[in-house]
């Protein structure tokens, strides 16, 4: 019975409270001076801890103290329950001693943070440390500090006034402003547990709960970036060391994944400077995100002094350069980051940058100068300050968000309105300060008639108007009436506040039709009275509720407001309410329009009749271009056409045409005549070719069709409309009809085929009042882009009995009509089901070849299992659908992607199961619908970030959500991890001095771009599904050096490059030639894998016993192969003796012209980065063993089996076919071989000679004809 209840304990799955899965560890320093102190500090511990779950699945507590030693008091796996860890507490004693912070600090993340001592970092649990203390440390605590937090470790620190405040600075995270708590004495420490116990909940909530959405927002956010160049400048000086160098390259990473990369979209450069300067990448080096990433990855650190001024001015130039490449203007960034002092000058050079309209964004690091960063940037809001480069990986959120927010709020149309908290809680002071929040908010804001409207109502007992929507059209009327607030000072009555603002979004106050509408909420405590139904009520008519809430604030009533944590922002205090205006101003402008525009073929139809004068077609193709322009215009992405029409139509351009955004802007805006009459239907039906396959057309994809035909008048062949346009929607096509002026609705009725895909307004300039509603159908027949190129997809979704029947109907509906964002046809993208209740059920296996239309036909006809939900058990089993025999690829690095649907929390340990999938590389999402939390979901992902929830399954029709699926699905789990470096190295003897390196040698040139393509585009490594593999090529020649021999990515430029070499001579492959191409690692590498790559025309008199002997002393060294390609078609098993890294192809000697030489090449590096990055087939070398006993002779072997066909060979060099060979024995007879395949029939002969007379003929009969 013991064990049966040990198991079940084992087995089940606590459910945590709200914002209590968290590893928290205590440092606090034990030298507090009295005894009294010392009770304040014990007080301060028991305090923030007594209204924890503290359990052994939910908060786990730990505790040490330091002074002149560091000692563990309590580990984390040590405190299952509040009564273990408050008698810990009473373990702490009075201790004099030297502070020394690092050590402890040193001692913390070795044991207390260990995965031995009860850590839980691998399963996503928050990690989190708070350092208590008085003083400042005796030792270093920087690099000890970075290390900890490096492990994923968030740490705070309550200051008792006299630590040293830049020593905090180095050991908190960022940023430092609200990591670290001041208090005047030890006494303080009772009052303020309760307020640090809420920022420690945050922290826990923040982390778990709203993290991957604010990602998400912030992304959608930068959508309205279309175009911008945003070039680095990045200090690659000797005080960065390695971990801070690649720290900078993340950051890189981090700011332009959150843009689409390429041309006529974003553009990115690079420069690294020190006291020399390197341009890594100009701006339109990389024409998509995945190439731009490996040119990041690939930035190796120059080393030397920092001479930032030189660097500016240099980036004048590449900035200038770049302008000239762009056909039109666009927004100019330059992000700088550095960690020290400038040797030189800065102030002009950023002035002279800043004169060509270059925003400069200037990060700091450490010894980084203040002053000079300002100076750079040109403005204090463009600065930021780390004290560690760990710091990046925030400061990036708020680089990003100052950047989009330019284009982000630049077209903002909203209704906005203030509802301001005048409870007596606040005070005067705290009332100005939030007053003087609001005003730094609307400055952040275009305000007007057309842009956006603001309106304020403050509340207490009472609710008091300030003013309405329509009220004030300026900055100044606004910031005055702002200034004019009185404070109310009395109760907080939210719930009633929040019925009353309704009012303030209907056009009576007004509100305008389709326009989005914000409320925000300003409040510093817990209201009394509900706020349940007044916030609902607000939400389900559309409008859109920001919470801001001071530490008074109840954040679950927040949520509860809100509906939805992105929504809700907490600070400590009033005075922190600066930190979130930028936050808060681009969240309202990433959510005032719908942007996420990414897969779509639509076709414009515009009605060019002679009721339509300049400038109303002028208004017409505004509104087609702003449309165009929202739209995320590409080959992949959104295709556009465009038709005009009067009594004929014409294709102004298909969807085929245009692959950049400005060419479709530039050809809209051509003038074109007006004139004749509408003849409406005859447009529509000349549209059915626009849709085709050869036009450009992806219907055959699944990508939806759309088209939007504006007219003015009533049509000429009415009496068509309606066939026309309903042979147009059985097709497949939206169509969205846009009437003006004496249209006649019923017209557009009968095109659109629903009174709701139907606009109506009454003349020409009114068309601006349906850029909205309009973007809004695009965003909404829109699919999502998918990054990955290949995955394979299991959805594993729960059907127990606490899914209903129609829970699960709708559940279904959404799998089928998900499936429509991928191409299924090709194969790229596998799809496979399977279902939990009771037990594991297979449903659809990755190998299936089942078409979009048959699949979505099987997913419908899937019934519920049934049963409790024993998701561990099914856990267990459903890796089965990811192995070969069932379809998967994970040996083909092919991403493996698990998606978990749940209607609630494991309820057993998971951990177990979801360790063996992740070890077999296999990136697992959680989708909780219900009740059900993040924290509950953590154990399935071990990443918040992969973990996100829905109120109920009426949410799987929202469009959004099927959106945000499909971005989480198509954001691969595995990274670059894997680099691999080849030196490629030319060996021709029969070089002269000044000749070029491909002369006598045309097969290499003809053949090596092949090559080099091939063997540089590996596919991902299996021990990481998803991770990709980088090849990094640098190409060693006989020059004066003009040709850098560096590691780069390989692109045709460089080859083009190569073309122009002209060598100093001959080169011989001998064991002085491999070890200089052995010394190119040495200088360049840090890579995993290496691979020398020779092409040779031979050996000639090289000793071959020299090359195997250097050959050996390379694969000690570290080698990873040595291949050799010869360039003499006769004489090619000369390197065998000292070549490697072929595995069992060793007896293949590789030959230029060789056929597939690429492919083969690429097998063997693909090969190696499995044994150097997976340790797949890999040895562990020990000290050699004595020789074993000879083994008793074998038996003969039975006759092989015949081999196959061998492949037919090359082409040889022409000049040998002039030449006529001596005649060759004569073979043996071959077996008879298998019947050929009919020929094909011949070309007409001659005609023969005439033959001889035939044989009479049999005597007809005769027919008489009717």
């Amino acid at each position: 019975l013991l064990y049966l209840l040990t198991l079940a304990s084992h087995y089940h799955q606590v459910t945590c409270q709200r914002d209590s899965l968290a590893d928290l560890m205590f440092l606090v320093d034990e030298s507090v001076g009295t005894r009294q102190n010392l009770r304040d500090l014990q007080n301060f511990l028991r305090n923030i801890t007594a209204s924890m779950d503290v359990r052994f699945s939910c908060t786990r507590l730990g505790l040490m103290s330091y002074s002149d030693r560091a000692e563990t008091i309590s580990f984390l796996k040590s405190n299952t329950t509040q009564d273990k860890f408050q008698q810990q507490i009473q373990k702490l004693s009075l201790r004099t001693g030297r502070a020394n912070a690092g050590a402890a600090i040193e001692k913390m993340r070795l044991e207390a943070f260990s995965e031995s001592a009860g850590s839980r970092r691998a399963e996503g649990v928050p990690q989190i440390a708070v350092l208590v203390t008085h003083r400042p440390s005796e030792d270093a605590v920087r690099d000890a500090a970075l290390r900890l937090r490096m492990q994923d470790v968030t740490v705070f620190a309550v200051n008792i006034q006299g630590a040293n405040d830049t020593q905090l600075e180095e050991i908190v995270s960022y940023p430092p402003r609200q990591m670290v708590s001041v208090l005047k004495s030890y006494a303080d420490l009772e009052t303020y547990s309760k307020t640090f116990q809420k920022k420690l909940q945050n922290e826990i909530w923040s982390q778990i709960s709203t993290r991957a959405e604010r990602v998400d927002l912030d992304k959608t956010g930068c959508v309205d970036t279309k175009e911008a160049d945003i070039y680095f400048l990045i200090d690659g000086s000797t005080s960065i060391n390695r971990t801070g160098f690649e720290q900078m390259k993340e950051f890189i990473l981090a700011v332009t994944e959150t843009f689409s990369i390429g041309p006529d979209k974003v553009q990115v450069g690079a420069v690294q400077y020190s006291d020399q300067i390197k341009v890594e990448f100009h701006i339109n080096d990389n024409s998509n995100n995945v190439d731009l990433r490996k040119a990041v990855l690939n930035i190796k650190q120059l080393n030397g002094n920092t001479d930032t001024g030189k660097a500016l001015d240099f980036m004048l130039q590449i900035i200038k350069e770049g302008k000239k490449r762009r056909t039109s203007s666009v927004p100019n960034y330059l992000i700088v980051l550095t960690d020290g002092k400038s040797r030189d000058d800065v102030l002009k050079p950023a002035e002279r940058l800043r004169a060509e309209q270059i925003t400069i964004h200037a990060v700091g690091i450490g010894e980084a100068n203040k002053e000079e960063l300002q100076q750079i940037a040109g403005e204090e809001e463009r600065v930021n300050f780390g004290q560690n480069f760990d710091s990046l990986k925030k400061i990036k959120n708020e680089v990003v968000r100052r950047i989009c927010t330019e284009k982000g709020c630049e077209d903002m149309k909203a209704d906005i309105m203030f509802l301001v908290d005048s409870s007596g809680s606040i005070g005067y002071e705290n009332f100005g300060k939030m007053k003087t929040f609001m005003k730094n908010l609307l400055a952040k804001i275009k305000i007007g008639p057309d842009k956006t409207q603001i309106g304020v109502v403050q509340f207490s007992n009472y609710n008091q108007e300030e003013f309405q929507l329509n009220k004030y059209f300026t900055q100044k009327e606004i910031a005055d009436a702002v200034d004019r607030m009185s404070y109310i000072n009395s109760n907080t009555l939210t719930g009633s506040a929040l019925t009353f603002v309704a009012q303030y979004f209907t056009p009576t106050k007004g509100a305008r039709v389709g326009v989005k509408k914000f409320l925000i909420l300003i409040t510093d405590g817990e209201a009394q009275d509900s706020v349940r139904e007044p916030a609902k009520a607000l939400r389900d008519s559309g409008v859109i509720i920001f919470s801001v809430g001071v530490y008074g604030a109840n954040r679950r009533e927040l949520e509860e407001i809100s509906g939805d944590g992105k929504l809700v922002f907490q600070v400590e205090k009033f005075d922190d309410l600066n930190a979130i205006e930028n936050e808060l101003i681009f969240r309202v402008c990433a959510l005032h329009d719908c942007k996420n525009i990414k897969v779509l073929d639509i076709v414009f139809v515009l009605d060019h009749s002679s009721s339509i004068d300049t400038e109303e077609q002028k208004s017409m193709m505004n509104l087609t271009i702003h449309l165009v322009k929202k739209a995320d215009v590409g080959i992949d992405r959104v295709r556009i056409g465009a038709l005009r029409y009067s009594n004929d139509p014409e294709v102004l351009f298909h969807l085929s045409r245009y692959s950049s955004r400005s060419e479709i802007v530039e050809n809209l805006r051509t003038r074109r005549h007006t004139g004749g009459d509408t003849w409406t239907a005859k447009a529509l039906e000349h549209t059915n070719i626009m849709f085709t396959k050869e036009h450009g057309s992806r219907i055959e994809e699944n990508v939806k069709q759309m088209l939007i035909i504006i007219t003015d008048g009533e049509s000429h062949d009415r009496n068509r409309l309606n066939d026309t346009a309903l042979k147009l929607r059985n097709k497949g096509i939206n169509i969205y009809a846009v009437g003006v002026g004496e249209a006649n609705p019923l017209e557009l009725e009968a095109i659109a085929g629903n009174k709701n895909n139907t606009f109506y307004v009454g003349n020409f300039t009114k068309l601006e009042d349906l850029y909205l509603p309009l973007q809004e159908k695009m965003c909404s027949n829109a699919h999502e882009f998918c990054d990955i190129q290949e995955a394979d997809v299991v959805f594993f979704f729960d059907g127990s009995d606490r899914v209903s029947n129609s829970d699960f109907v709708a559940l279904t509906t959404f799998l089928s009509d998900f499936i429509e964002n991928f191409n299924i046809e090709s194969q790229r993208i596998k799809i496979g089901l399977a279902q939990f209740g009771r037990d594991f059920q297979k449903i659809i296996e990755l190998k299936n070849s089942l078409t979009t239309a048959k699949l979505k036909t099987q997913i419908q006809k899937i019934t519920k299992s049934k049963g409790s939900p024993r998701i561990d058990l099914a856990l267990r089993k459903v890796k089965v659908m990811f192995d070969p025999p069932s379809g998967g690829r994970r040996n083909a690095g092919v991403p493996q992607i698990l998606v978990v649907i749940t209607s609630g929390d494991p309820h057993y340990d998971v951990s177990e199961e979801v360790k063996i999938l992740k070890n077999l590389g296999i990136c697992i999402l959680a989708c909780g619908i219900g009740n059900v939390h993040k924290e509950q979901l953590l154990p399935i992902t071990g990443n918040s970030e992969k973990v996100f929830t829905f109120p109920n399954y009426s949410n799987l029709r929202d469009i959004e959500t099927k959106k945000r699926m499909v971005r989480e699905i198509c954001q691969s789990c595995g990274k670059t991890n894997c680099f691999m470096d080849v030196v490629v190295g030319f060996d021709i003897s029969t070089h002269l001095p000044g000749a070029q390196l491909f002369d006598d040698h045309p097969r290499l040139e003809s053949y090596l771009p092949g090559i080099l393509e091939d063997m540089t585009s590996i596919r991902g490594v299996s021990c990481g599904a998803g991770a990709e593999v980088q090849m990094n090529v640098a190409f060693k020649v006989n020059d004066d050096g003009e040709f850098p021999t560096e590691f780069q990515i390989y692109q045709k430029a460089i080859f083009d490059r190569l073309l122009q070499v002209t060598v100093n001579g001959p080169t011989h492959l001998n064991a002085q030639f491999l070890r200089s191409l052995w010394n190119t690692f040495k200088k360049e590498s840090t890579s995993q894998g290496q691979v020398l790559l020779i092409f040779s025309d031979g050996l000639g008199g090289e000793s071959k016993i020299m090359l195997e002997n250097q050959s050996d002393r390379l694969r000690k060294a570290g080698l990873d192969a040595l291949l050799v390609v010869s360039l003499n078609t006769t004489a090619h098993d000369e390197f065998s003796s000292f070549e490697f890294g072929k595995g069992f192809d060793y007896r293949t000697h590789l030959t230029i012209g060789t056929r597939q030489l690429g492919k083969m090449l690429s097998q063997y590096l693909g090969n190696i980065a499995e044994r150097t990055c997976c340790c797949t087939f890999c040895k562990c070398s020990g000290s050699a063993g004595l020789p074993g006993m000879p083994g008793l002779q074998a038996m003969k072997g039975s006759p092989g089996i015949k081999g196959s066909r061998g492949h037919r060979g090359e082409d040889g060099d022409p000049i040998f076919h002039l030449l006529q060979g001596a005649k060759g024995f004569s073979g043996y007879k071959g077996e008879k071989g298998e019947d050929g395949f009919n020929g094909l029939d011949g070309e007409e002969g001659f005609h023969g000679l005439p033959g001889t007379k035939g044989e009479k003929g049999d005597p007809g009969s005769q027919v008489k004809l009717q």
